[in-house]
């Protein structure tokens, strides 16, 4: 049977996934949390919670899914210590590579891979599998094909329910160079929720260009059971506690045979941005972006007919109650909403809204607030049931047999029961006091109680044997398991992230024959040079001397781009290096497998590059994609045969220093901010220019480049409204792809560019 895994972040959400009945619960701490805005969790309160979902059939799946900096380590990995010890079932990590250290340390600890590392292939998950984690949180954006091909390979999770970011997983970066709040830190402002226009017609006017519709795969659920996926995840721990027992509910229903219409009418109105999509996974639908609407929408229960009475007019079947919340969608932009009162006139075909509302007639009205729903999940409560039979008899202590989950256990009380002076003791007052179960979560089955002769049990006694039994009965079935001592992990290796690569990763050297130019005497700074571009026949880079030249073709089908690119680094002795995107389904993986072997090696932006490389024996260069973000996940990749690597472009000059020497640095040129799986015209393929490069323009008139990053499919790459120029020195990366050529060879010169900024390198980020 599927798992139904609910989010909780707080308390209330607690109960109510575990009310509506949930398998497991994710949720997260105060620290290394993705969701650090949520209430979550302590330290000190987490072996509760646990425990009482043990008790209940549920697991608990602790979030560390941030990433960490090398003055954080120590923490982290007590952090996740304590955790295990405090009952958590698995802990949730971004970082694979701290993963691997945390699974050598302690085998016995189970690691789930956080969709935040961005698996969306079968070479992803082998990386995961390798380094020891036994279940991948797959990126919203596999396709079904992956999802089973990832399920044949380990356990997977998948996402049914929920926001969708519009970025590929791990790989936004653009709370952080706007404002400096890392969604890879816990701390996204979203502005993917803010309004933006594109150069394109039809779609100029400011809109929410960049907001998705949630994820709602109630429909599909049995492809996905049926393709092998083991846990269906439910997006939402910064949402209502009504939205986490909707939305459990509504799935719980699915699997059990019995869903009903109310139960997604009840999802809808907890929470639905945009109308639901289906999402990636099943062919990314028309309604996969919500231009329209950004936040909640819930459910339509009516239209504005107009006025009645100084108030709006609405038809509708549904009986509002005492305040319940709507919103006015006219031609599926939101007009207006407003709360409804008792004291609007009444309405035999529906119900009045105020005219504050400012709606008219024909506007639909949309419930987005439903008091009589937060109160039904508040009223849902779970039970772990107990059989008990007792025997009572005059001269010996009560005996009492529990039969739970765990089994059977046998109790006698500390006192005897004595003989009755008066009114003897009855097999119903023990029933009753055995049926109060105070704050444990049983629910009470008797199966015999036996009472022999005429005896007397003071009360308060029997109630403490009670409450001892009880908490004897919960410990047992909070499963308690031996705490793990702290082993040592290697602290120290996270000075300059040393590590020397594997034979198999040494770069070939330069084309024999061929003197590569002479080093330019003003340039951007000593060492070595790396180049990420589409297109290297701009003249600027004749006279560079680039160690290592990365191409990714406009278009991988077309076998022309590659080779005139091969046939440019041949000429000036370049490396050669094969682009591999952070997104990239199992189709793309066998264009790329067909490829690299005519490169030198890869640069990849994704952890399957790791397996891929691997698998065809190429040298890897590890991109800025691969989040490095301190020594000791350096030190780990560099042993798995990692060639080079760039350290994350999220790192302070400061923090850069201390997590690698010998690291190459994205020093300048473009900054890519969004990796796009999607389109964002929402296939309106008629009529679309299937042009390269778009400008989203945002509301402070700032233009940001957006590049159609694969011309056979509709995926885009986002970057910053300026370049990217820090003045570093050591081994730079300079992403060229949205440079004109007068940029393009000014960075190459040393040049300073207008307006750039010194991004995360200058200023670093929280």
């Amino acid at each position: 049977m599927a798992e139904i895994l609910a989010p909780a972040g707080d308390a209330a959400a607690f109960e109510a996934a575990l009310g509506a009945g949930a398998d497991a619960i994710y949720l997260g701490l105060q620290d290394f949390s993705a969701r650090k805005a949520a209430a979550n969790f302590t330290l000190e309160n987490l072996a509760d919670y646990t425990a009482r979902a043990h008790v209940l059939g549920a697991k608990v799946y602790v979030a560390l899914n941030t990433l960490v900096k090398d003055g954080e380590l120590e923490a982290f990995f007590s952090c996740a210590l304590r955790a295990w010890n405090a009952g958590a079932d698995a802990l949730i990590l971004q970082d694979v590579f701290l993963g691997k250290l945390l699974k050598q340390a302690y085998p016995s600890m189970e690691l789930h891979l956080s969709t935040q590392a961005g698996v969306c292939n079968v070479y992803g998950a082998r990386l995961a599998k390798r380094c020891g984690f036994s279940r991948v949180i797959l990126a919203r954006e596999a396709t079904l094909a992956d999802i089973a091909a990832v399920a044949a390979e380990m356990e997977a999770e998948c996402f049914v329910q929920g926001a969708l970011c519009t970025c590929f997983s791990g790989q936004c970066y653009f709370s952080s160079v706007i404002g400096g709040n890392s969604g890879n830190r816990g701390l996204c402002k979203q502005p993917c929720r803010k309004r933006y226009s594109i150069d394109r017609s039809g779609f100029d006017s400011p809109a929410y260009r960049l907001s998705l519709a949630d994820l709602c795969m109630g429909e599909d659920v049995e492809k996905l059971l049926r393709a092998g996926v083991y846990s269906l995840k439910i997006e939402g721990r910064m949402r209502s506690a009504a939205y986490v027992g909707a939305a459990v509910r509504y799935y719980r229903g699915i699997l059990n045979g019995n869903a009903d219409g109310r139960s997604l009418s009840d999802l809808r109105r907890a929470y639905n941005r945009g109308n639901y999509t289906r999402g990636y996974a099943f062919g990314q639908d028309k309604n996969l972006v919500s231009a329209a609407v950004q936040g909640h929408m819930g459910e339509k229960v009516g239209v504005v007919t107009g006025e009645r009475k100084g108030s709006l007019a609405v038809r509708s079947s549904f009986r509002p109650h005492e305040g319940d919340g709507f919103k006015l969608l006219r031609e599926g932009t939101e007009v207006g909403g407003g709360v409804w009162s008792a004291r609007q006139p009444a309405y035999e075909q529906g119900f009045t809204l105020p005219r504050s509302c400012g709606g008219r007639a024909g506007d639909e009205v949309y419930l987005t607030s439903d008091t009589q729903l937060a109160a039904r999940i508040a009223a849902l409560h779970r039970s772990a049931p107990l059989r008990l039979s007792a025997s009572v008899r005059v001269g010996e202590p009560v005996r009492l047999r529990v039969i739970a989950r765990f089994g059977e256990a046998s109790f006698a009380s500390p006192f005897l029961v004595e003989p009755a002076k008066s009114r003897p003791f009855t097999a119903e007052e023990l029933r009753t006091c055995f049926e109060k179960t105070d704050a444990f979560p049983f629910a009470i089955q008797w199966e015999d109680v036996e009472v022999q002769g005429e005896g007397f049990i003071v009360r308060s006694a029997l109630n403490a044997f009670r409450r001892g039994v009880y908490e004897e009965v919960y410990r047992r079935m909070a499963g308690q398991r031996a705490p793990l001592q702290e082993a040592p992990i290697a602290l120290a290796g996270q000075q300059g992230g040393q590590g020397e690569p594997s034979e198999a990763s040494v770069f070939a050297a330069r084309t024999e024959g061929v003197a590569p130019p002479a080093r330019p005497a003003q340039g951007c700074g000593e060492g070595r040079l790396a180049v990420i571009d589409r297109d290297f026949s701009d003249p600027c880079y004749r006279d560079a001397h680039i160690d290592f030249a990365v191409f990714q073709p406009k278009n991988a089908a077309d076998g022309a781009e590659y080779r005139e690119f091969l046939q440019f680094a041949q000429y000036y002795g370049w490396h050669t290096l094969l682009y591999l995107p952070a997104y990239a389904t199992g189709e793309d993986v066998e264009m790329s497998a067909k490829w690299l072997p005519r490169f030198g090696g890869a640069y990849g932006e994704g952890l399957y590059a790791i397996e891929l490389c691997r698998a065809l024996q190429k040298p890897l260069f590890a991109g800025t994609g691969m989040n490095l973000f301190n020594g000791l996940s350096v030190q780990v990749l560099r042993g798995m045969g990692a060639a080079e690597v760039a350290l994350s472009k999220e790192l302070s000059a400061q923090e850069a220093a201390r997590a690698g020497s010998g690291a190459f640095l994205l020093a300048g040129g473009s900054l890519q901010v969004m990796e796009l799986g999607h389109c964002p015209f929402g296939k309106s393929c008629n009529g679309c220019e299937r042009r390269f490069s778009y400008t989203l323009t945002d509301e402070a008139g700032r233009k940001f480049p957006l590049l159609r990053g694969e011309a056979s499919r509709c995926r885009f790459t986002l970057f910053n409204h300026v370049p990217l120029q820090t003045g570093c020195r050591g081994d730079r990366l300079l992403d060229c792809r949205a440079l004109s050529a007068e940029e393009k060879a000014a960075l190459l010169a040393g040049k300073a560019l207008p307006a750039a900024t010194g991004g995360a390198y200058k200023r670093g980020i929280l």
